[in-house]
């Protein structure tokens, strides 16, 4: 009897870890331009993401891994980083999401290409409760073409948390590094798949 009975709760289990996780994930927002022929789209720049998370150094790590990921992709080519911060030093923006249309269109001309990636870390925590640490972080990207400097991609992605198994079992969630690496790959997912 307690074989059975041990049986049919890990069998419980099993079942409810396969359901709920597709239930209560977040699945990335994601807006894609369907009057843009992303076949034309050779040559990208991915502009430094802004950051408004606590974290200091949450920009710089998305911005690294978002392009390090398109690189491994083949997806595009990439502009080198140093040479899209030489061009934006001419703008004196706070923060690159505020970029005019017209700034837009002068970038891309000058890097020669036809996307430009802006991105903006929202959210990047790690939160220790109960001998385990949770990181979470928030990415937007977008994309806007080079031409008429309209926005033909943009997507949401959260990843990170403790998960199904972490709560049910008292276990640790993903590093941050983990997280951010996570919460990459779902946006360029929605880019090139």
């Amino acid at each position: 009897m307690i074989k059975k009975n041990l049986v049919l709760t890990v069998l419980f289990l099993v079942i409810i870890g396969g359901v709920l996780p597709g239930c209560g994930g977040l699945r990335p927002t994601v807006f894609i331009n369907e009057q843009y022929d992303f076949r034309f789209l050779e040559h990208v720049a991915v502009v430094p993401f802004d950051n408004l998370s606590n974290d200091q150094g949450a920009g710089n790590r998305a911005t690294r891994l978002f392009i390090s990921k398109i690189l491994a992709e083949r997806a595009f080519d990439v502009v080198e980083p140093g040479e899209v911060s030489r061009v934006l030093e001419k703008y004196s923006t706070v923060r690159t999401g505020q970029l005019t249309e017209e700034q837009i269109k002068e970038i891309g001309q000058e890097l020669k290409v036809q996307g430009i990636i802006l991105g903006t870390v929202t959210e990047s925590s790690t939160v220790t409760s109960g001998g385990t640490t949770t990181s979470t972080i928030t990415i937007i990207g977008r994309m806007v073409e080079t031409e008429n400097g309209t926005t033909i991609w943009s997507a949401t992605n959260t990843a990170g948390g403790r998960g199904f198994w972490g709560t049910l079992f008292g276990t640790g969630g993903k590093s941050q590094s983990e997280a951010t690496r996570n919460c990459v790959d779902g946006l360029i997912k929605t880019l090139i798949e």
